[in-house]
């Protein structure tokens, strides 16, 4: 009887310890698929994070190609390449977390600059508009290429406003000698109301999101270059500004704030300026605009003295449309 109660007793407690051993062994082996589990999700999430990094450097930096490898993120690294055209952009990212590797795919195109139809070699939209209008200044609605010479499109009106009463006072503050110097569609003096309107300061936040100048308050004179021909730029200016010398642009300026352009001072694209209040733009000497200018806000006041002019030019305008590049992508696939 006490040898059996002895093999009993021995008996429960190699059944209890191997239960323990088991228990033990399926513990250990759960915490370590928890934890190759969160290495997985670690990895993963460094890897998605890289793509989104640099979709916002690829933002910011138009040109960003090749590969960058050893970026440190979240206690893990990753390598980064990217490679393709603006219509199709791949980036690869491959993300490591304690031995754990993780790589994400993604295809990508850069969207295009939108230019809403131009209707005028000056367009202003005010509730209060002034003029002070002196000197040779020219004023030209009839399509120039960016030499100057004439263009092959038609000619749009000199200055275009939203109302008829509009129209009328500008054509009543024109001096004679101004008046004759409105060229475009219709004859001198060529102003005319626009018929559809454009939101331009809708326009203004995507220009101003694909920024690829921004610039401060104050006078950029010569040596200034805010793009080229062949490499035209979006330049956002916020505050007043003051552009003299030789300074010179191609592409889209919008300028939120004040604006004066003198001395030989040039830009072949489309400038934008708008405010809350008033919006004063003084041009003086041979400063000009071949393209077309766009002044937006509840009062506008236009003064110009000299030989300042504004041709409009769809030579210029169709530049900028095909060589602008936007900061806006749009997502085609994402593989993991």
């Amino acid at each position: 009887m006490g040898k059996a109660v002895i093999i009993i007793t021995l008996g429960i407690s190699a059944i209890v310890t191997l239960l323990m051993i088991n228990l033990n062994a399926n513990t250990n082996a759960g915490l370590d698929t928890t934890l190759d589990f969160f290495k997985d999700t670690k990895a993963r999430l460094i890897a998605n994070s890289g793509v989104e990094i640099y979709l916002e450097k690829l933002r910011r930096d138009k040109t960003l190609s090749g590969q960058f490898n050893d970026n440190e993120l979240m206690d893990g690294e990753y390598d980064v390449t990217i490679s393709g055209p603006d219509s199709l952009l791949t980036i690869r990212v491959d993300a490591e977390f304690m031995k754990h590797k993780h790589s994400s795919v993604v295809t990508a195109k850069r969207t295009p600059i939108t230019i809403p139809p131009i209707n005028s070699a000056v367009y202003v939209s005010s509730d209060n508009l002034t003029l002070k209008l002196n000197g040779n200044m020219d004023i030209n609605g009839n399509d120039h290429n960016m030499d100057g010479t004439p263009g092959p499109n038609p000619a749009l009106p000199g200055i275009a406003v939203d109302d008829a009463a509009d129209s009328a006072f500008v054509i009543n503050e024109l001096k004679p000698k101004i008046s004759n110097a409105i060229q475009g569609a219709g004859g001198a003096p060529s102003v005319r109301t626009v018929e559809d309107q454009t939101d331009w300061l809708s326009i203004t936040e995507n220009f101003i999101f694909a920024a690829d100048y921004n610039l401060g308050s104050g006078t950029y004179t010569t040596g200034t270059v805010l793009g080229t021909v062949s490499d035209p730029k979006i330049t956002y200016v916020n505050g007043n500004v003051e552009f003299a010398g030789t300074a010179y642009g191609y592409g889209i300026m919008v300028i939120n704030g004040n604006v004066s352009m003198s001395g030989n001072f040039t830009f072949k694209g489309i400038i934008i300026a708008y405010g809350q209040s008033t919006i004063v733009t003084k041009t003086v000497g041979n400063a000009g605009i071949i393209g077309s200018a766009i002044f937006v806000g509840q009062n506008v006041d236009i003064q110009a003295t000299g030989n300042a002019s504004f041709y409009y030019s769809s030579q210029a305008i169709q530049n900028a449309k095909d060589n602008l590049k936007s900061s806006r992508f749009e997502i085609l696939s994402w593989w993991e």
